[in-house]
């Protein structure tokens, strides 16, 4: 008795395993932006975050501003006066209530730690030139860095951290860059009064804001 022709199996070769490999590779590759940017995305938030509420009476806020407008007024007018300085929750009481800090309110609740500035934000993703994750909320904490240079105040974040993770480097780059204090140097009647001071230091956990000069 004959035995039975059985089919012989093709193996498969080196080509078709190494074809099989390079597809995955190149999946892989393709996905992999999509995956950081999915991750990226889980970040931000899809509504602003509320920001710790101020603790400061009515009467102590007004005290702040009448303190601020004196001091706006003598520099305008070139009157000679002494450098403004500010607490941490002053500052805070002035980003809720001053018109010309109008474009922080909301956005910005400032805390100070020696020489340095730190606090919570809850910014769009445009504010900070990432714009393409569209409708996004960036809410966290972080450093600032604040300076004035030729009448043209900066404040820009340095570290941020999202939901206690620190937004990767590759977009940190973009948000340093970005000033979140345009908003207030666009404004013409802060903008008036910002050409007309020196400097703004931050020291000894307050903010010392100093009068340029008045002309001779």
């Amino acid at each position: 008795m004959t035995a039975t022709n059985q089919p012989v199996k093709r193996r498969r070769g080196c080509f078709f395993y190494g074809c099989l490999t390079s597809s995955i590779l190149a999946l892989v590759i393709l996905a992999l932006p999509v995956l950081i940017y999915l991750k990226i995305l889980n970040m931000f938030d899809t509504k602003p975050a509320a920001l710790p509420t101020l603790d400061m009476s009515d009467a102590d806020m007004q005290q702040v501003r009448q303190r601020v407008d004196t001091f706006r007024n003598d520099v305008r007018s070139a009157h000679p006066t002494q450098p403004l300085t500010l607490s941490a929750n002053e500052i805070n009481a002035l980003i809720a209530t001053d018109p010309s800090l109008k474009a922080l309110k909301g956005k910005v609740y400032v805390n100070i730690e020696d020489s340095q500035v730190k606090g919570q934000v809850s910014v769009p993703t445009a504010d900070v030139g990432l714009g393409f994750f569209k409708r996004r909320y960036i809410n966290g904490s972080g450093a600032f860095n604040i300076a004035l240079t030729n009448g043209t105040l900066f404040l820009s974040l340095q570290s941020l951290a999202i939901k206690g993770r620190p937004i990767p480097e590759k977009y940190m780059q973009q948000v340093r860059s970005q000033n979140l204090a345009q908003g207030v140097n666009d404004d013409p009647k802060a903008s008036a009064g910002l050409s007309k001071l020196k400097s703004i230091e931050v020291k000894d956990g307050k903010i010392v804001i100093v009068p340029a000069p008045p002309p001779q």
